[in-house]
């Protein structure tokens, strides 16, 4: 899972982890650096099923350079 490190003006640190998230071809979905993508509801919650439309929408994203994928992180 990644991490992120913020650090604020003031000398404060603050880290966040947790899994990626991405907005591409109208699809919200996580992408775990163990598990692989997961298709996720507009509430954030796991959809039951990710079917073909989603790999479909996967395999055109995983076409992507990694600058060009960061630019659809939610």
């Amino acid at each position: 899972m990644p991490c992120d490190v913020v650090k604020f003006g003031d000398g404060t640190v603050a880290i966040f982890c947790g899994p990626k998230l991405y907005k591409f071809n109208d699809w919200f979905f996580e992408w775990h650096s163990y598990c692989g993508p997961c298709p996720l509801k507009k509430n954030g919650e796991t959809r039951k099923r990710a079917g073909r439309k989603f790999w479909k929408v996967v395999d055109e994203f995983q076409k992507l350079s990694d600058k060009q994928k960061e630019e659809y992180r939610a």
